[in-house]
């Protein structure tokens, strides 16, 4: 049986996420928590490699904007749909200030579901 520290949230925005050192696209993300996200994309990543994942975004004027999050690639493989493959990203660094309000940002602003379902009975 699956555990985990947070429930999985379905986001409204498909927002694209790059490779901060290379800039190559990962892909958009699928779902997120206050500890990762899922992204879909066009190749698998590796396992246990650290990423800086760029995540382009609107601020709250709606002008566009980029944040950047460390996070570790726990598993990586072909999606249902044979053109995808989806990757499972834990975040990390999130006690710096920036990180943790840019994930907020997205958790509040564009996730669906309430605070109170984040964690598991």
């Amino acid at each position: 049986m699956e555990h985990r520290l947070f429930r999985r949230r379905s986001i409204s925005i498909s927002f694209r996420v790059h490779d901060a050192e290379t800039g190559k696209f990962i892909g958009r993300i699928g779902d997120i928590s206050k500890a990762g996200l899922l992204v879909y994309g066009p190749s698998k990543m590796l396992p246990g490699l650290m990423y800086r994942l760029r995540i382009d975004l609107p601020d709250d004027h709606g002008k566009p904007r980029s944040v950047v999050l460390p996070a570790k690639a726990m598993w990586s493989g072909h999606d249902t749909n044979p053109a995808f493959c989806s990757t499972g990203f834990r975040l990390f660094e999130l006690d710096r200030p920036e990180n943790q309000a840019a994930l907020n940002a997205m958790l509040s602003r564009f996730t669906v579901g309430f605070e109170d379902e984040d964690a598991d009975a």
